[in-house]
């Protein structure tokens, strides 16, 4: 019976073969109590003492059966239905119809087979978990996988994670060329202050998550957050083993197991994107700049300019721009060789850079003309700043291996008032024009009205 591949079969026959033997062994139990005599026992007793205990084993079979085969009918079922959803998931990516709530069987008794109700049940629960920590992979990746934008990624990922571990505030630092910074953040005040606390550093020097827990009634100076952080994870952000960049997150609360476990998983998914939009980001500015000054080329500047003349516009503010030309750079060519003119053009274009303001861009124009342009500055502004490049040109010797060469520019100024629609051509051309009248006038000068 124990070999028998249906559990009722063998229940059936075990019931009846019990009920037999008690049936077989009731006259003689009758006869040792004294009830029966041995000349009283006739065939028919006999016989209705076997029916009587085969119809015993019958109707325990049939109580039991009762009993138990419903709940293992709708356990199978259940069971059935959540591997035909298994299956077909595989290909239609659809999990629904396994939902605890749907598929989940009554816990009756302590017995085995509430145990084993109990257990299928956990392991649907665990499924259910599962596919859900499953679509939030999916979903976090499908997020970020097509945003290549530096920032935006920074702060749609922090946001998503947040949103993902029930966070009150965090943020993302980034590592490059050993200088971190503030990719994105939330909920911090002093987030510039953040790469320089101690136990980030001692995360970064370990290359290890980080997690401080406070007690209820510890005080926290709130000096990043905007709140009492009484758990706080700092996890490391990796593509292919490489350390990209660091995620804070911090709570008024103690963040879940299952947070701190699906972090790093997230994490996968954050370094590829942040990886890719690295590498986009280097393009993008390797394409801008021009090969030889480091500054940006004409393409890039000619739509940066276009930008800032439309933002001047909408908020009524000014914009200037200079044109910067080297006097007498082919003197400079034939004088002392191109090699030595190429020199000339980088340390100009590093001169210019110095002293002009953190915000304003430089690019080259073409040739030995640099043109640079300064958001919100006025003419009073464009003018002694365009004197201070000048005079920086003309005080900064340029060593080449064909001998000391020093150079003077020639600096045209042109200021949008904000407000009205200027074209940057147009634009240009104003700059352009009084670049030329201060050539006129001697060069090594700047003109920043009309001659």
């Amino acid at each position: 019976m124990r070999r028998s591949r249906n559990l009722f079969h063998a229940l059936l026959l075990g019931m009846l073969s019990l009920g037999f033997a008690i049936g077989a062994l009731f006259p003689m139990f009758m006869i040792q109590l004294g009830f029966l005599t041995r000349n009283e026992v006739h065939p028919s007793f006999v016989f209705a003492a076997l029916a009587a205990g085969l119809a015993a084993g019958g109707l325990n079979f049939l109580l039991a059966a009762s009993i138990v085969r419903p709940r293992l009918r709708l356990l199978a079922t259940r069971m059935q239905a959540v591997r035909a959803t298994l299956r077909d998931a595989s290909f239609t990516g659809d999990r629904t119809p396994y939902d605890p709530e749907q598929c989940s069987v009554p816990e009756h008794g302590s017995d085995e087979l509430g145990v084993v109700a109990r257990n299928y049940n956990a392991l649907l629960r665990g499924l259910h978990e599962a596919r859900q920590i499953e679509a939030r992979i999916q979903r976090f990746s499908q997020a970020l996988s097509s945003e290549l934008d530096l920032g935006e990624l920074g702060v749609r990922g922090l946001d998503l994670l947040i949103e993902l571990a029930a966070a009150d505030g965090g943020a993302l630092l980034l590592e490059r060329q050993g200088t971190w910074s503030i990719l994105a953040s939330r909920g911090m005040r002093g987030a510039e202050q953040l790469s320089r606390s101690p136990v980030f550093l001692d995360a970064c020097r370990e290359g290890e998550r980080r997690r401080v827990t406070l007690p209820q009634d510890t005080a926290v100076d709130a000096v990043l957050w905007g709140f009492r952080p009484e758990d706080t994870l700092i996890d490391p952000i990796r593509h292919n083993g490489i350390v990209l960049g660091w995620l804070v997150l911090a709570a008024t609360r103690p963040m879940g197991d299952e947070v701190t476990r699906l972090i790093p998983t997230l994490l996968q998914g954050l370094g590829l994107a942040l990886n890719n939009a690295l590498l986009y980001d280097d393009l993008q500015r390797v394409a801008a700049l021009d090969p030889l000054t480091g500054v940006y080329n004409r393409g890039f500047g000619m739509r940066r300019l276009e930008e800032e003349l439309a933002r001047a516009e909408r908020a009524h503010g000014p914009v200037a721009l200079l044109i910067i030309d080297i006097d007498h750079f082919k003197n400079v060519n034939d004088t002392f060789g191109h090699v030595a003119g190429d020199r000339v053009l980088v340390i100009v274009s590093q001169v210019c850079r110095d002293v002009l303001r953190e915000g304003d861009l430089l690019m080259r124009y073409g040739g030995e003309e640099f043109m640079a342009i300064l958001p919100g500055a006025s003419l009073a502004d464009a003018n002694s700043i365009a004197e201070r490049v000048r005079f920086a040109i003309a005080s900064t010797p340029v060593e080449t291996d064909a001998g000391r060469v020093t150079v003077t520019a020639s600096i045209g100024v042109a200021v949008s008032p904000g407000g009205v629609a200027v074209g940057a051509e147009a634009f240009i051309g104003i700059a352009d024009s009084r670049l030329y009248a201060a050539k006129a006038g001697g060069r090594d000068r700047v003109m920043a009205g009309d001659p």
